[in-house]
């Protein structure tokens, strides 16, 4: 299940305080020590040393292209996409209604090549002119959506309307002044409002053709809502975001955070999972964000973000610690309840198997290390 020899070694002696490594920290057993990218504590350091532990290991970062099996979809597919999103781009900059019969073409498409390849990478678009990123990125956000709603077990008819979604959802851009779409640089506050529209913008595009379902339109209108409230333009929340959205907003947040930008670099596949990770149950519904982490984690053979020995916050609002499991990448290992739903220790723990209880299930992990050394006096 651990396999050390994909991992980078680290001495313990080069560790200072206050140096950050990109991936968890593991023991040789491939218990998980330390969360990634926080600052290494004095303390902790000092704990390694009292345990004999000389060398800990960690996932170096992967990149969006690093995938070395066949391509999943193929390149007439994907042009064929750039195709018909120009299309539909250059209808509405000329004040037509767009016609989205070659969009739907476009994903039929997709899906074939995805079934066809379902083992092989996700060679999502690379971006080769920055004044080109929302047609590349809404391209790219299709087929993450695509997938993700496959690998959550829903059937043809949503798999391709989501995936649409995903296509179609930044097309309110095309109502936003050029030069605030295509800024090389953060956005000042008042260009931030006016970007906000966009979702707005798209919704009312889409919102009287009888060819799109409701899933589709809903997701150009709600992709940017938070599932903890907060987000834009109607601040919903939870159940009335619904899951499609989120998967079109996990997604969304996934390619912008791995494509590189005139005013920045790429995440690495690891750093953006770790970023969607910390926003679970903020920005991201748990159920949605964690089958993507998992799915991604296991495609691009990066670490377990489920680690024996990690702490983790379960649906319930208890706290545990992994303590076993049955393979490497699972979502399901045991855990061991720490803190009842109100936060209260327990004096005994409570084991319990989430393949078993499937009343339970892990919402995110625990990576604060203040938190995690607390967590710790309990074991």
């Amino acid at each position: 299940m651990f396999e050390k020899d994909k991992l980078k070694e680290v001495e313990v002696t080069f560790l200072k305080t206050g140096s950050i490594l990109s991936g968890i920290l593991f023991d040789e057993k491939g218990t998980m020590l330390w969360p990634a990218r926080k600052p290494i504590t004095d303390s902790f350091i000092s704990k390694l040393k009292v345990k004999g532990i000389e060398r800990v290991y960690y996932v170096p970062p992967k990149w969006k292209s690093s995938a070395e099996s066949a391509p999943m979809f193929s390149s007439e597919s994907l042009n064929f996409a750039q195709e018909a999103l120009d299309e539909i781009v250059t209808q509405i900059k000329f004040g037509k209604i767009p016609e989205i019969k070659n969009a739907r073409i476009t994903i039929e498409k997709l899906f074939h090549d995805m079934e066809l390849n379902a083992n092989g990478f996700l060679n999502l678009m690379v971006l080769k002119d920055y004044d080109t990123y929302t047609y590349t990125h809404s391209i790219n956000v299709g087929l993450l959506s695509m997938f993700l709603t496959k690998q959550l077990g829903f059937n043809t008819y949503f798999i391709q309307e989501i995936a649409l979604g995903g296509f179609l959802h930044d097309i309110g851009k095309i109502k936003i002044p050029t030069k605030i779409v295509n800024k090389h640089g953060n956005l000042t506050d008042d260009e931030f409002k006016i970007m906000k529209n966009h979702p707005v913008y798209g919704f009312k595009l889409v919102k009287d053709d009888p060819s799109l379902s409701n899933y589709v339109k809903k997701v150009v209108l709600f992709h940017h809502e938070k599932w903890a409230g907060g987000g834009y333009p109607l601040g919903l929340k939870g159940d009335a975001i619904g899951n499609f959205a989120q998967i079109v907003a996990v997604s969304d947040v996934y390619d912008a955070l791995t494509t590189e930008r005139s005013y920045k670099q790429p995440y690495s596949i690891n750093d953006a999972l770790l970023y969607i990770m910390r926003n679970t149950n903020t920005h991201f519904c748990s159920y949605i964000s964690q089958r993507f982490i998992y799915e991604m984690s296991l495609r691009y053979e990066l670490g377990s973000f489920y680690p024996v020995g990690a702490f983790v916050i379960l649906n319930t609002g208890e706290v545990g610690y992994i303590t076993g499991k049955d393979k490497e990448y699972t979502l399901k290992p045991d855990v061991a309840i720490l803190k009842n739903q109100k936060g209260i220790p327990l004096r005994v723990p409570i084991q319990i198997d989430l393949k078993r209880d499937t009343s339970r299930q892990i919402a995110k992990t625990v990576d604060e290390p203040e938190e995690i050394e607390k967590l710790s006096y309990l074991l």
